[in-house]
């Protein structure tokens, strides 16, 4: 009776010259014939890695065996790699299926029949698989490191395609980036625009208008972020060798080092983690520690069984453990000495209509100026589409020009809708406020967790510490110190000179890590 077989077929990508799937078929066909083997079924896996089995022929090709294996005596390969490049999961499955099913492995090239009861057989299958192993490390280590060689150090560009706003010129190692001045515009509209607090959502579409062609949520991100405008480029760390950011030779800049880097610093001060709020832990993620950690907070179990919320250091020291009770009550009692006169309320009161008939005056005249630009653009852009209509400019004239004014008109709408903002609302809720401030312990008693935070952070600059069981900054609101040496006496604030905070911060080795320092009283 003729012995029956299953054939496995497989290529990547990156080796499909070398192993292709005729070239595997005439291997294993030859087998096949010479040892007398008929073909039951073969399957073929195109396109995918030998580093798992996350493959959806391979898929068919267990369950097949799963439910036809009475009729199959051999899996048979072109050679061990074709089936996997990883040892141990492969040992682990060829010893699987011969013990479930009773289907042995055949690697075609080697014309080598592995039987994994037999432990010489085994030995042999395991280091065929083993040298699969190893040239798929080599060949990655060739890999990485070429690219490395590439990119860090000759600081080529070797990406498949030029991002928006290139071309790439040149062939193999010559190949450069040359900017398209047409796109090169696109981009820098969008830096400027980011820079100018446009919101990335006219950014998008206004450069859409300008042929700018990716439309997705993170299209404008990618662009902001991507080093190749400013003529760098990420680096992955090769070994011993580090990551970072390298200088591309020879390549045109679309934007400037200096401008590249504000965005990136920008879009870090965008993306700042966000603190999780709880009404019982309202300082949480506001007030610091003496060694300039923000303070987190959690409830602790006493031994009535009743929880307690405690403040303390994120460092993991010892460095401050505060009773929020006692820390909410000091801070109330802080606000309440810093409550206004009716006489200090009414000099406020007087100030700000002066300030306020300046700032409207201001803001009518410069809202008046933005108009005047927007009508003048708007009407170029009408006047340009009438000449276009009547084909006394050319495509490419009216494109370019179309690009433009687009550009203009955007920003100038921006700039006339925050101008065009009530101001006198702002100013009828300060007037009709203002008298609070006369009782700031009730202010603060009143505010949500939330509104709590924001008024720590600014009266007191966002530097309110705590330190030996009392509140210290090195700031406040001038207008609310009016009772520093109070407070100073009942130890609830110290007001110290400005920096002397951020004077206890020293930063130490190269990561900029914090110094623990000692600190007293004055």
């Amino acid at each position: 009776m003729n012995r029956k077989a299953v054939k496995y077929l497989r290529f990547s990508a990156d080796e499909q010259s070398n192993y292709s799937i005729e070239r595997q078929e005439m291997i294993t066909a030859s087998w096949m014939s010479h040892h007398d083997v008929e073909l039951v079924d073969c399957f073929i896996d195109e396109g995918f890695t030998a580093t798992n089995f996350d493959r959806p022929d391979f898929k068919k090709l267990y369950s097949f065996i799963e439910k036809n294996y009475r009729g199959i005596d051999y899996l048979v390969v072109a050679d061990l790699t074709r089936f996997s490049r990883e040892a141990g999961d492969a040992l682990n499955i060829a010893k699987e299926i011969q013990r479930k099913y009773g289907v042995r492995i055949v690697s075609a090239g080697r014309g080598s029949v592995y039987d994994c009861t037999d432990h010489n057989s085994f030995f042999m299958m395991g280091l065929e698989f083993l040298l699969g192993n190893t040239e798929n490390l080599k060949r990655m280590n060739d890999i990485n490191s070429g690219i490395y060689a590439a990119k860090a150090i000759k600081q080529r560009y070797i990406g498949p395609h030029a991002p928006f706003g290139y071309r790439k010129e040149g062939r193999g190692k010559n190949v450069l980036l040359v900017p398209v001045e047409e796109e090169a515009r696109v981009i820098r509209f969008m830096y400027e625009a980011f820079l100018k607090n446009v919101p990335s959502y006219i950014i998008t579409a206004d450069a859409v208008t300008m042929g700018f062609k990716a439309t997705g949520n993170s299209a404008l991100k990618k662009v902001l972020e991507c080093p190749i405008y400013c003529s760098h480029q990420w680096v992955k760390a090769y070994k011993e060798q580090p990551a970072g950011l390298f200088p591309l030779k020879d390549q045109e800049p679309i934007i400037d080092v200096i401008t590249w880097n504000r965005v990136q610093l920008k879009i870090k001060a965008n993306n700042k983690p966000r603190i999780s709020v709880a009404d019982e832990m309202p300082l949480r993620g506001v007030l610091h520690c003496h060694c300039g950690k923000l303070l987190t907070g959690a409830p602790s179990k006493g031994k009535s069984g009743n929880y307690f919320y405690y403040y303390k250091c994120q460092d993991g020291s010892r460095h401050n453990n505060i009773s929020a009770v006692k820390a909410h009550g000091k801070l109330q009692e802080i606000f309440q000495y810093m409550s206004l006169s009716g006489r200090q309320v009414k000099v406020i009161v007087s100030k700000s209509e002066k300030a306020f008939d300046i700032k409207m005056k201001d803001n009518s005249k410069t809202l008046a100026d933005k108009q005047r630009e927007l009508a003048k653009v708007e009407a170029s852009l009408q006047s340009l589409e009438q000449k276009w209509i009547e084909e006394k400019v050319t495509f490419e004239t009216y494109n370019r020009w179309f690009r433009d004014y687009t550009h203009q008109r955007s920003y100038l709408r921006a700039q006339v809708k925050s101008l065009s903002g009530n101001v006198d609302t702002s100013h009828s809720l300060l007037i009709k406020h203002i008298h609070e401030l006369t009782d700031m312990g009730y202010i603060y008693t009143r505010a949500n967790t939330v509104q709590k935070q924001q008024l720590v952070r600014v009266v007191f600059d966002n530097g309110l510490y705590f330190e030996n069981g009392s509140y210290r900054t090195p700031f406040i609101i001038p207008q609310l110190s009016h009772n520093e040496l109070i407070m100073r006496e009942k130890q609830l604030l110290f007001v110290d000179k400005k920096g002397d905070f951020f004077s206890k911060i020293p930063s130490g080795g190269a990561g900029g890590g914090r110094t623990r320092v000692q600190t007293h009283l004055p």
